[in-house]
């Protein structure tokens, strides 16, 4: 798989933060559809893989992968860590957010497809 990483300074807006901000957005609408829980989730999980254990990003994104677990989503509980998540993503390297992407989805493809999913709820 190529990447294309953007030139240090610019972000890819519309494939990290946008799509989280619109999920938020999403949340309790007719057109709402799990494609936006996951949006959140990838962001937390991004910022999960940059962040030591303890420091405020990671207890942010450890509090919205709990909250995205739940059927029922509340869009204000979700905001404040993802708005906390988001504008710490913009600050980060360019080559660091994609290298996190990578190892993310490298993972995703060497899951074993035997195991049961988790289902939200």
């Amino acid at each position: 798989m190529a990447t294309n990483i953007l030139p240090l300074g610019i972000k890819n807006r519309t494939k990290t933060e946008l799509p989280a901000l619109i999920a938020l957005e999403a949340i309790g609408q007719v057109w709402f559809s799990e494609s936006h829980r996951f949006d959140l989730m990838s962001i937390a999980l991004v910022s999960q893989l940059l962040t030591m254990p303890g420091s405020e990003i990671h207890l942010a994104s450890s509090a919205l992968i709990s909250m995205l677990e739940s059927h029922a989503l509340d869009a204000e509980k979700l905001r404040p860590p993802t708005i906390l998540i988001n504008t710490w993503l913009q600050k980060q390297p360019n080559c660091r957010v994609q290298a996190a992407i990578t190892k993310l989805l490298n993972g995703a493809k060497a899951a074993p497809n035997h195991l049961p999913k988790k289902k939200f709820g």
